[in-house]
């Protein structure tokens, strides 16, 4: 699979909320891995981090189930 591929909705078009929930996790894998590798091996998350991750999950997760109700609502209207 692409990046790009991945970074696309089923319409085509480029999502920037995937990209962002794509950075924003990859940020957070390389903060856990310096913690790990670097530390005393055992990662304690910030409180800003752990809340930054849960906003941008739960908002793609909203997101997603508010286009997957205005599309079911789209096409049960056409003939």
């Amino acid at each position: 699979m692409k990046i790009a591929e991945f970074l696309q909705e089923g319409n085509g078009r480029f999502s920037s909320s995937r990209l962002f929930a794509f950075l924003v996790t990859i940020g957070t894998m390389v903060d856990w891995m310096h913690a790990v590798f670097t530390g005393d091996g055992i990662w304690h998350p910030e409180w800003q981090t752990i809340s930054m991750v849960l906003g941008v999950l739960g908002f793609k997760v909203a997101q997603k189930f508010g286009e997957s109700k205005t599309t079911d609502s789209d096409t049960s209207t056409q003939p």
